[in-house]
């Protein structure tokens, strides 16, 4: 043997070796002869007895194939399955291919008589998720998804997919290639079969389920990084090319690419990150490449972990010819994670060197209540807003809501929030049945998926409105500017209320202790009623972002005397944030001038707009930040309006908008009565 043929050989078996030591488990890492099956069905005819039809299903053998069609009972998804008694401790292989026609569909595994079981879905979007789904704890996760859809078939075309278990690891394969690993899946039941979804259709070509004869270490990706200066490479960053003779190069393969003449092979040199470990604090990243490449690139994949990202932007380099600059945004998972690309030209691919991101660990959501906030809520109305508090430590991915077992809402965009413990406040709408309606919501983060504690809503249409008020009239002040109209309109608002059906309770020129026990007595009685009305004129004033009501007797020789002198509007409406199934309405004629001038720093103009409160409508006798005068008749302008159209068959938002609109007129523009609506359903003062 020369010394020349024997160099070759040597970098060739260290080729195989830095190959098999870096590469995620390929399909083909099983071979055909080592498969021992124990269930095979082709679908030529029923002999297995499949469902054909049931409530749920039916389903039909049309030309070596499957057919199945959801029937949407009672809004349910459909199954079919059989028993396959299946060693889990022994390494086994289920492999099926099927089509969404609409819709729809996957394969179904571990299924238990309790239908506990975890599920491979395909959609008509091109969607892929892999699921765990409880009926028995009313629990659904979502363990994995991918939206790339770059490994999926076009609508109408098979997909072939493989759940393969190796050495007490699960893979999970799409068109023979590798989408995701797991550590952690638990089998307990012993059915496989198909679900079709809502409004689906599937077809389905054939199931194998079979044991390995043989097994060799599946190759993965290991931590480790093997230097690899025994083999020729570019540089230090660049994906390795090996110069051999041809015969040699037909069985050095890593992940089914072709290792190529440098001539021919895309060139893959890492820009960012050009070290091979980065510590992040976010799980996304931007990565970018170089590739140079003799021939037209016809893709360039991304792979995080081992599961395809799809494809990256791809532009021409302005510095030199026949190269090109590709980068694009993943998704990380917590933990350590290796991205690798891999570029093919029209003579075959390259693929890059590892590079690893070390991200902090990530915990599933917490999901609060905060509308309904009590376990059970009975309203009289099929619309009803939802609020939801989620604390997510990683950016949170998606949110839906289940009622009575079936989504109903799905969310991706989230409104932040500035405080609490929450990081996300959603607020979904759903529609009720009439009944009793059960409600989950479920949140995902990268970490995982969560399911909130359950919520009881039972909508009755019959169910007779009980109204409540709580009005306030404060003139005769104490230390402070008394007004003319505030008692003229507490009374004028108190006769109204009660002509249109409510009990009132009413205080007037009332000192803080009267203010307070009145609203105690008014927040006691608000579990027993549905509809809640709070109306207050007087002196009003915002400090610091603060709205006060001003009872008669404040002292406040300064704007710091606020918070012991008067009473923060929020003292009110928190306890309608613990009602927020009712219809609740607050109503502010208290937007005059600040009647304390002695203040070195006297408060804002006007009152700020208040935070929103799911089930209330909020309304200020003029616009936020400005000032009403008191009237020169002996009523309010706003409130003498008000109550005209109170008195007026409309909505409660008619209601105000046709007061916001008589009062600018009179006013000639300089008075604006504003309101706020997060009401959920409909409401009239009078009907």
């Amino acid at each position: 043997m020369t010394l020349k043929r024997f160099f070759i050989i040597i970098m060739v078996m260290l080729t195989l070796q830095v190959f098999k030591i870096s590469a995620q488990q390929n399909y083909n890492d099983i071979s055909v002869g080592q498969r021992v099956s124990i269930f095979s069905e082709t679908f030529d005819n029923n002999n297995n007895d499949w469902i054909t039809d049931n409530l749920w299903i039916s389903g039909k053998f049309v030309n070596g194939c499957y057919d199945l069609t959801c029937k949407n009972f009672k809004q349910n998804t459909g199954l079919t399955y059989k028993t396959v008694s299946i060693d889990y401790t022994k390494d086994f292989e289920m492999e099926t291919s099927f089509k969404i026609i609409k819709g729809t569909g996957g394969l179904v595994f571990g299924l238990t008589k309790d239908f506990d079981h975890y599920r491979v879905e395909i959609d008509d979007k091109r969607n892929l998720a892999i699921i765990k789904d409880t009926p028995s704890k009313n629990k659904v996760e979502k363990i994995f998804s991918s939206k790339e859809g770059l490994l999926i078939n076009d609508i109408g075309f098979f997909n072939k997919l493989t759940v393969r278990k190796f050495q007490d690891s699960y893979y999970i394969f799409v068109n023979n290639l590798l989408i995701k690993q797991f550590k952690n899946l638990i089998f307990t039941g012993d059915q496989v079969g198909f679900n079709v979804g809502l409004n689906s259709e599937i077809s389905v070509d054939y199931l194998n389920v079979s044991y390995f004869r043989s097994q060799t270490a599946p190759i993965l990706a290991e931590r480790n990084i093997v230097k690899t200066d025994s083999v020729k490479t570019h540089s230090k960053n660049t994906a390795t090319i090996i110069s051999a003779p041809k015969d040699t190069l037909n069985i050095i393969r890593q992940n089914e690419v072709k290792i190529l003449p440098p001539a021919a092979a895309p060139l893959i040199t890492w820009v960012s990150p050009s070290a091979i470990t980065t510590h992040l604090e976010t799980y996304t990243a931007k990565v970018r490449a170089s590739i140079k490449s003799g021939y037209d690139l016809r893709s360039v994949l991304f792979y995080v972990n081992g599961a395809s990202m799809g494809e990256g932007e791809l532009k021409p380099s302005s510095d030199e010819n026949k190269t090109f600059v590709v980068e694009k945004f993943v998704t990380l998972n917590p933990g350590e994670n290796n991205v690798y690309l891999v570029a093919t030209n029209s003579e075959g691919s390259s693929k890059s060197d590892l590079r690893f991101f070390t991200n902090p660990l990530a915990n599933p959501p917490e999901i609060k209540w905060g509308s309904p906030e009590t376990p059970t809520a009975l309203v009289n109305t099929e619309a009803f807003l939802l609020e939801v508090c989620i604390k997510s430590p990683a950016d949170l991915i998606s949110a839906q809501v289940l009622v009575n077992g079936i989504q109903v809402a799905v969310g991706k965009v989230f409104q932040h929030s500035e405080g609490g413990d929450c990081n996300y406040i959603w607020k979904p709408q759903i529609i009720l049945k009439e009944g009793d309606n059960s409600i989950y919501v479920i949140a995902e983060n990268i970490a995982g998926s969560s399911t909130s504690e359950n919520r009881i809503i039972k909508f009755n249409k019959a169910v007779s409105e009980k109204r409540l008020a709580l009005v306030f009239g404060n003139s005769e002040y104490i230390n402070g500017t008394s007004l003319k109209n505030p008692v003229n309109d507490a009374n004028l608002m108190e006769a109204t209320l009660k002509d249109l059906g409510f009990k009132v309770i009413k205080r007037l020129n009332a000192g803080k202790d009267i203010m307070i026990s009145a609203i105690r007595e008014f927040s006691e009685k608000l579990s027993d009623n549905n509809i809640a009305l709070f109306y207050y004129a007087g002196h009003g004033v915002q400090v610091d972002g603060i709205n006060y009501l001003i009872p008669t007797n404040a002292k406040l020789d300064n704007k710091d005397a606020c918070k012991f002198e008067a009473i923060d509007v929020s003292f009110i409406t928190d306890e309608f944030k613990k009602n927020s199934s009712n219809t609740n309405i607050v109503i502010l004629d208290a937007c005059r001038n600040n009647p304390y001038r002695s203040w070195a720093r006297g408060g804002e103009s006007g009152f700020k707009a208040l935070a929103p409160i799911n089930g209330t409508i909020i309304s200020f006798s003029t616009s936020e930040g400005a000032t009403a005068a008191d009237g020169e008749g002996t009523n309010g302008l706003f409130t003498e309006e008000l109550v005209k159209q109170m008195e007026i068959p409309q909505p409660v938002e008619s209601v105000f908008k046709q007061t916001r609109k008589e009062v600018m007129s009179r006013s000639k523009g300089q008075q604006i009565p504003t309101e706020w609506t997060y009401l959920t359903g409909d409401f009239y003062f009078k009907k």
